[in-house]
C-alpha cells in the first residue's frame, strides 16, 4: 500500500513531468503538421481554437466564444454579442490570439407553493468574464491555449434554495462562484496543450467536475437545466470543489474512444489561488475516465464512466455546498474516515437529427448559406435522451446513490428558431442510510430527494437568451412540503 507521503511525492513528480512535456510539445507537434496543405492557419502554426474548437467548447461548457467560425456579425438582431466587435477592437485581439467574452445572467424565481415559504420570489445574478489566449493564432507555439475566467455575483443570499427546502440547489448557477456570498473571484486559470498522437494536456485551476461529467443535453447551468441534479452528478461534490488546482491528460486514439487521467487538489477553494498549498495537505482526488462515442444509424451518442479516489483524511459526510445545501440538515456528523471513492457514469443519445443523420445534417449545413445554422463543430440540431448514475460508500458520503434521466433538444423546432433549446428531466438523490441514522434523533429524513424540471431556452437575439423553467422538488426532509417553482433566467452576451 502506498502511503500518503509517497502519493504526494508522486503527484509532484507528475506535475513536473507534465510541465516538461508541455515545454517540449511545440517542437514535436509542429514537426507532425504539414502546413503546406493548408491544415494550419497563418504564421504556420496550429491554432487550437481553429483546429480543435470543440476543445474550447468542452472547457467552457458553453457553445460560443468570440472569434470562432460560429460567431455572427452584423446588426443587433444578427450578431452573437451585444457589443459586436467593439469598433474592430475584438477583431484586432483575435488577430493576436486573444478572445474576449463577457456575459451576465439574471435570475428571477418564485416558490409558487410548498417548501418552507409559500409564494416567495427571489432574484440574483452572476457575471462571467473570459479571456482565452491561443498560442498558435498568436504565432508563438502550436496547439496551446490559456484560459482566464472571472466571476461576479450579486444578491447571492437571495437564492430560492431555503424557500424550497431542497437539499440540492434549485438554480446551481445562482450558487456560483461562492454560495450565499456576493463576491468577485478569479475562478479559473488553466492551459491546454495539444500533443502529438491525439493527446491533450490540461493543467491549472479549473472547473474539473463540470468537465468530467459533461453531457450534450444536461450540463450547462447557463443555457439548460437549473436544478443541480440535472447539471452534474452531485456525488462529485464530495471529491472535487469548484475550480481547484489540478492536471489532466486526455488521449483520443480515434473518434470512438477517449481516455482521461486527472489529479485534483480536493481542498482547493475558489476564493483563493491556493497555489502554495496545493497537493501538500493529503487532499488529492485521482480520477480516470473512459468515453465511448458512436454513431447508431447515423445518430451520435456517447457513454462515460468515471472512477474517483480521494486520499484525504475526511470528515464523513463532507460535501461541497454548491452541490448540496448541508445547512438544511443542521450540523452534519464529523466522524473521521480515511480515503473515499466513487463510480459514476452518464450517457447521451440522439433520437433524431435534422436531416435524418449527422452526414445529411453536415451536408445541409454546408449548403444552408446562413451562419445562424452553420454551427460547425457544435452538436447538431436534434432531439436526444440522457442519463446519469452514481455510487459511493454510505459510511462517509451524504449522497451514496444518484440517478437522473431526461430528454432534450437543440435547434430548430419552430421556423426560423435554430438556436433554441429545451429539456425535460428527473433526478433522484439518495441520502446515505448511515447519515440518516445519525440524524434521526434531530431531524427526520427520507431516502430520496426527487426533482423534476422542464425548461425552454428562447433566443431573443443571438446575444440574448431567455430561459423559462418549472420545477417540482420533493425534499427528503419530512417537515418540508413538496415545492412547486417557476423561474426565469436572462442571459446576455456582451
Amino acid at each position: 500500500m502506498i502511503n500518503k507521503q509517497s502519493r504526494r511525492l508522486f503527484l509532484h513528480h507528475l506535475i513536473v513531468i507534465a510541465f516538461l512535456v508541455f515545454v517540449a510539445a511545440p517542437t514535436a507537434l509542429a514537426a507532425e503538421v504539414d502546413t503546406s496543405k493548408g491544415s494550419a492557419p497563418s504564421k504556420g502554426m496550429i491554432s487550437l481554437a481553429e483546429a480543435e474548437p470543440e476543445v474550447h467548447y468542452a472547457m467552457l461548457r458553453y457553445g460560443k466564444f468570440y472569434g470562432d467560425t460560429n460567431t455572427l456579425t452584423g446588426g443587433l438582431f444578427e450578431r452573437s454579442y451585444l457589443l459586436g466587435d467593439m469598433g474592430g477592437f475584438r477583431d484586432t485581439l483575435v488577430d493576436y490570439g486573444l478572445y474576449l467574452d463577457l456575459g451576465v445572467t439574471q435570475f428571477l424565481q418564485w416558490n409558487v407553493s410548498g417548501g418552507n415559504n409559500d409564494g416567495s420570489a427571489r432574484n440574483n445574478g452572476t457575471a462571467d468574464y473570459s479571456l482565452i489566449f491561443d498560442s498558435g493564432k498568436a504565432g508563438l507555439w502550436p496547439g496551446g491555449a490559456v484560459y482566464i475566467h472571472g466571476e461576479t455575483s450579486w444578491k447571492a443570499d437571495q437564492s430560492l434554495a431555503k424557500d424550497t427546502g431542497s437539499l440540492l440547489p434549485p438554480a446551481q448557477d445562482a450558487f456560483m462562484p461562492v454560495p450565499g456570498e456576493s463576491t468577485t473571484t478569479l475562478s479559473e486559470v488553466f492551459f491546454n496543450q495539444g500533443l502529438p498522437g491525439g493527446f491533450l494536456l490540461t493543467a491549472g485551476k479549473a472547473n474539473w467536475a463540470g468537465l468530467a461529467d459533461g453531457n450534450t443535453f444536461a450540463n450547462n447551468e447557463r443555457t439548460q437545466f437549473s436544478y443541480t441534479g440535472l447539471i452534474n452528478n452531485p456525488i462529485l461534490g464530495a471529491f472535487v470543489p469548484y475550480t481547484p488546482w489540478g492536471a489532466g491528460l486526455s488521449w483520443v486514439p480515434n473518434k470512438h474512444h477517449t481516455f482521461v487521467l486527472v489529479a485534483v487538489d480536493s481542498a482547493g477553494t475558489v476564493k483563493k489561488l491556493d497555489f502554495d498549498t496545493a497537493f501538500n495537505r493529503n487532499t488529492t482526488t485521482l480520477g480516470g475516465q473512459y468515453q465511448y462515442t458512436r454513431l447508431t444509424a447515423g445518430l451520435p451518442g456517447s457513454f462515460r464512466i468515471l472512477l474517483g479516489y480521494n486520499s484525504k483524511d475526511l470528515a464523513s459526510f463532507d460535501i461541497s455546498e454548491r452541490h448540496f445545501i448541508g445547512e438544511a440538515l443542521g450540523v452534519l456528523p464529523t466522524i473521521e474516515e480515511d480515503d473515499n471513492y466513487t463510480v459514476i457514469a452518464n450517457f447521451e443519445q440522439y433520437l433524431w437529427v435534422k436531416g435524418g443523420s449527422v452526414e445529411a445534417y453536415n451536408k445541409m449545413i454546408e449548403k444552408s448559406g446562413y451562419p445562424g445554422v452553420a454551427r460547425h463543430h457544435l452538436q447538431p440540431m436534434g432531439i436526444g435522451i440522457f442519463g446519469r448514475v452514481g455510487w459511493a460508500p454510505k459510511d462517509r458520503n451524504v449522497i451514496d446513490q444518484f440517478y437522473s434521466f431526461g430528454i432534450g433538444g437543440i435547434g430548430e423546432y419552430f421556423t426560423g428558431r435554430p438556436n433554441d433549446q429545451w429539456g425535460i428531466g428527473y433526478s433522484a438523490t439518495h441520502i446515505s442510510k448511515d447519515l440518516r441514522d445519525l440524524l434521526d434523533p434531530l431531524v427526520e429524513v427520507d431516502e430520496f430527494e426527487h426533482a423534476g424540471e422542464i425548461f425552454y431556452n428562447f433566443e431573443v437575439t443571438p446575444a440574448i437568451h431567455l430561459t423559462l423553467n418549472t420545477q417540482i422538488i420533493d425534499s427528503p426532509l419530512k417537515s418540508t412540503d413538496t415545492a412547486y417553482t417557476f423561474g426565469s433566467r436572462l442571459q446576455l452576451d456582451f
